[in-house]
């Protein structure tokens, strides 16, 4: 098997690890509220990665399909016309896979975010109080997506659940035109997917970190509010009262 075919099967399989268990967007000593700015700056510069990535992609599955249909079997191509058509589609699964694992570690670190958010305003709205059980959903519907995208092009599963039975997995798809063609319509599936749930995330951070600068303004104008009547019953008609003159 050419070193091409094993940095797809190495890609590919990576893309289906758990997301790692931590944070990406938290810094030391920032607040939860200066965390979800944050986290939406990493979730907008990650969706403009995966948009670019995913055009990519879909440019080099169509050169395949066009290479597929000029030739019987890719194995037979020269090696540098085979080099031409899977060099580019396994970078750009490469860097698919990096994005896959941020928006996956990005939905985590949303999930802790929200908890936590949750309870340092723990009379905010619904909004707030309900932001990290929507991550966790982004999580888990994002997962099977991704599950869906890979068995939409017969591509079981189960047959990912760890990097020696993706490797197996790829490397049969790999002996035939028709695998090759299946191993380059998934990574587009898959690019499709990130590319849409990156966007939903976006979605559901902007609108967490709207709800937190609602409620600090909504804070903050109450305070105000109190501070003004107080100042009003200190100073209204103090000096006017008979039983306060000599």
């Amino acid at each position: 098997m050419s070193i091409q075919s094993k940095a797809v099967i190495l890609s590919v399989s990576l893309a289906l690890l758990p997301a790692p268990a931590f944070a990406v967007s938290e810094v030391a000593g920032a607040t939860f509220p200066e965390q979800i700015v944050q986290e939406a700056t990493s979730v907008q510069q990650l969706a403009k990665q995966a948009q670019e990535v995913t055009t990519q992609i879909s440019m080099y599955a169509n050169d395949i399909e066009r290479y597929q249909n000029m030739v019987t079997n890719t194995l037979n191509m020269p090696a540098a016309m085979y080099a031409q058509i899977w060099n580019p589609l396994v970078g750009s699964i490469q860097k698919l896979t990096s994005i896959y694992s941020q928006a996956q570690a990005l939905g985590y670190a949303g999930q802790n975010i929200g908890a936590e958010l949750a309870q340092e305003y723990q009379g905010a709205g619904s909004s707030i109080q309900n932001l990290s059980s929507v991550y966790a959903n982004w999580n888990q519907t994002t997962n099977t997506d991704m599950e869906d995208a890979l068995e939409s092009q017969h591509l079981a599963a189960q047959n990912f659940a760890t990097q020696d039975a993706s490797m197996q997995t790829i490397q049969n798809e790999a002996q035939t035109a028709q695998g090759r063609e299946q191993v380059a319509a998934a990574a587009v599936a898959a690019a499709n997917v990130t590319t849409k749930s990156i966007q939903q995330l976006e979605q559901i951070t902007m609108a967490g970190q709207d709800a937190v600068l609602a409620y600090q303004r909504q804070k903050k104008a109450e305070k105000n509010v109190t501070a003004q009547e107080a100042s009003d019953g200190l100073f209204s008609g103090g000096t006017n009262n008979p039983s306060l003159l000599p």
